[in-house]
């Protein structure tokens, strides 16, 4: 029967060599990308907030309830999977033995786990010009960088294949490495506004302010540590530069914990961060996308208008603190003397005061503190999306990582994608092929949208055991969107239903919808009794009431009257 002893043998090699444990846990096919079919819909409501907040201004919906949704990718530099058959064929098993080492590995590993839990999360459109989203989602990193050839082969084999790997007592000093767990609970509220009107030129701003809750955290960093592996329990240490940083790993676990209990009383840290992004859209025939409608004109909000559209934004720029007293522990080794420690197996890690206990014990540390700061993945991301024609798209992204690899926090993995893609209101497909991964491997991935449901993976070749596998992917969302709509015109003349009060019959915004009304022709004014009719001219036509849009009736004009000739007098008697 296993004992803790037993469970927890070798911690101590875990501690003082990091690269064994999280290589061992983070030996497995791996990738970290992103919902990459989805990021540059114009359908992806809170989704696209999330690589720019400019997104939500302008949308093609009013309104966008994500139910939720969930993503998970691995990768690494070092091991791949290389299967006999599809996972899916009769028989199949998974074999630690179709994990493999890379050919021609050297130099500094890379492994990275993401995880990215989105919850209920809202979009609302806020007139024609503003736009405003909550969300909530929990992410989860764990990272090793920089780590060595040997080191890895270490972490596989174990320190009693060190004779076999040609490593036993061997001073190794390639050994300048960042390892880094963290999970965290993000809040989030964007805004988003156009800043111009429908024209050629168009943009769009937005903001996203994160209130960040630690859930749980540790790193380790290596700056020179080398060590020597004398045997299977024993390794020698020189050049003692390791700091480390952890949260109590035996929180959840203990009696009567809660895990409201991290918002509150047992909080065990917690941040701030934002998001700035800006759109431009080339719009060279904005004019096709206006329509008159109740006395103005107004832009089409259910059409895209740009033939280019242009993105930046700046991501993940903040930092989480860890501050507990009784849950987080920090300390830096100290010395450059050489030690030597023994029976590593049977060394045992209880509780968080006994990883402290432990180092001070056995190699000393230079400092100590309950508390440590963690930065978040920051990243410059820049988009462009061409309009090819109808509903087909040809999206770019390109993301850089922007915190240094030596710093205290997750990374962001560079990567270029190229996404085209068939965009409808109610369905989509997207075939992003992906140099990912700070550009170590090219991939394709899919993402289809129908309805509600959102089902994609980044990479599909890892997925679905189809190549030599070194990562896979996978993420799945269920929403529900309400679109935007133009009002509703029964009678095709301009005036809304809801202002039009003849909807049967064709009008004008001046008479709300109504025919122009037409009067009926005065009466003639009665001639003088003074005067002999036949001496005075005719009187003139009473002028015609024309209905407006109507050309008024052409009346020829009357005939002039012979001048009045004087009688002849009579001649007199000759």
């Amino acid at each position: 029967m296993k004992t803790n002893a037993t469970l927890y043998r070798g911690r101590a090699a875990a501690c003082l060599l990091p690269g064994l444990w999280l290589l061992a846990a983070l030996g497995q096919p791996a990738a970290a990308q992103g919902w990459l079919g989805l990021a540059l819909s114009n359908y992806g409501g809170t989704n696209g907030a999330y690589l720019n907040p400019s997104a939500l201004a302008d949308s093609r919906l009013s309104a966008y309830l994500n139910l939720g949704g969930a993503s998970a990718s691995f990768y690494n530099s070092y091991l791949q999977l290389n299967l006999p058959q599809k996972p899916w064929e009769k028989g199949f098993s998974f074999r630690k033995a179709y994990l493999v080492e890379q050919p021609g590995g050297s130099g500094p590993q890379f492994a990275t786990a993401t995880a990215d839990v989105r919850l209920p999360s809202l979009m609302l459109t806020l007139g024609p010009r503003s736009a405003v989203a909550f969300s909530s989602r929990v992410r989860g990193f764990a990272q090793a960088t920089g780590v060595s050839y040997s080191l890895a082969q270490l972490a596989r084999y174990g320190l009693g294949e060190a004779n076999q790997l040609g490593l036993a007592d061997r001073l190794l000093t390639d050994n300048s490495f960042n390892l880094e767990a963290n999970a965290y609970h993000e809040f989030a509220l964007s805004y988003a506004r156009t800043l111009t009107p429908n024209t050629t030129h168009f943009f769009k701003g937005g903001l996203t302010f994160k209130y960040l809750v630690g859930l749980g955290g540790g790193y380790v960093r290596n700056e020179g540590v080398q060590f020597r592996v004398l045997d299977k329990n024993t390794v020698e240490l020189q050049s003692r530069q390791l700091s480390y940083g952890l949260t109590d790993f035996n929180l959840y676990g203990q009696s009567g914990f809660k895990a409201g209990d991290l918002y509150g009383a047992q909080q065990l840290g917690r941040g701030f961060g934002a998001d700035l992004g800006l759109t431009y859209e080339w719009r060279p025939d904005y004019a096709r996308y206006e329509y008159d409608m109740d006395g103005r004109t107004r832009p089409d909000e259910t059409r895209n208008k740009y033939r280019l559209r242009l993105g930046v934004a700046l991501t993940d720029l903040g930092a989480l603190g860890y501050n507990s007293a009784q849950h987080v522990r920090q300390g830096q080794l100290a010395g450059t003397a050489t030690v030597r420690l023994g029976q590593l197996d049977t060394l045992t890690f209880r509780t968080l005061q006994s990883v402290e206990n432990t180092a001070q014990r056995l190699v000393g540390l230079s400092s100590t503190s309950r508390e440590f700061t963690t930065y978040l993945p920051a990243a410059l991301r820049l988009t462009a999306d061409y309009h090819l024609a109808g509903p087909f798209y040809a999206g770019l992204l390109w993301t850089q990582s922007l915190l240094p690899a030596s710093s205290l926090g997750s990374h962001t993995p560079s990567l270029l994608a190229l996404a085209p893609r068939v965009e409808f209101s109610r369905a989509e497909l997207a075939v992003p092929v992906v140099w990912a991964n700070g550009y170590r491997q090219l991939q394709v991935g899919a993402m289809l949208r129908v309805g509600p449901l959102v089902l994609g993976s980044d990479n599909l070749g890892g997925l679905l055991g189809i190549t030599s596998a070194r990562g896979a992917d996978v993420y799945f969302g269920l929403a529900l969107a309400l679109r935007r709509y133009r009002p509703r015109d029964k009678d095709g003349d301009g005036v809304s239903n809801r202002y039009d009060k003849c909807p049967k019959e064709k009008g004008t915004w001046a008479t709300r919808g109504c025919p122009a009304p037409v009067g009926p022709l005065p009466a003639l004014p009665p001639p003088s009794p003074a005067a002999p009719t036949d001496s005075l001219p005719p009187a003139p036509a009473a002028p015609a009431v024309v209905p407006p849009g109507f050309a008024a009736p052409m009346v020829p004009p009357a005939p002039a009257l012979p001048a009045a000739v004087p009688p002849t007098a009579p001649p007199g008697p000759r």
